[in-house]
């Protein structure tokens, strides 16, 4: 079977696939705005083609890289704002270990340098005071150092030792 066409339809036929392939083109060209403004009729805000002024980029200096000290996060805490840091361990309820807690603060106060509390009752800060120092006698007074170095220890000071020790530690 064939299909002839008398060449009256078959202009007719390709002026139709003509107007509908440029028809589709317009539609197609319309709705991604690549024609002019002049030639859009949709209702979408027509954007200017304007290139906004450049800045110079700001350049921030880059965050120092803290590494931490090993230490629970107090001591760390304390390390990042001090080169030399005082930590006391005590029993809670031991009235010998409240005058040396008393007595590492007040060291801790007249050498400048920040104190940090531990109860040995807290297991978390244990763990991680023993895996940095080994082992510790109780009640225990650490001077740290920066980067997490421990540069005394003592069981029982006075004020004037652990100021001593601290400010050995500065040097």
């Amino acid at each position: 079977m064939s299909l002839t066409l008398a060449p009256p339809t078959r202009l007719a036929a390709l002026v139709g696939v003509l107007v509908l392939t440029g028809l589709a083109a317009v539609v197609l060209f319309v709705g991604r705005g690549v024609l002019g403004e002049d030639a859009t009729s949709s209702s979408a805000p027509s954007v200017p083609l304007v290139k906004p002024a450049t800045t110079a980029p700001t350049t921030h200096a880059p965050k120092p890289v803290r590494v931490p000290s090993g230490f629970p996060a107090r001591v760390d805490h304390a390390l990042r704002y001090g080169r030399v840091v005082v930590v006391s361990v005590s029993v809670p309820g031991s009235a010998v270990d409240r005058i040396v807690k008393r007595e590492a603060a007040l060291g801790a106060k007249s050498a400048h340098v920040p104190f940090v509390a531990y109860s040995a009752a807290s297991e978390r800060a244990m763990n991680a005071l023993l895996a940095k120092t080994g082992v510790l006698p109780s009640p225990a007074i650490l001077v740290v150092k920066r980067p997490g170095v421990v540069t005394s220890t003592f069981s029982a000071a006075d004020a004037a030792t652990i100021a001593q020790a601290a400010t050995q530690a500065r040097r």
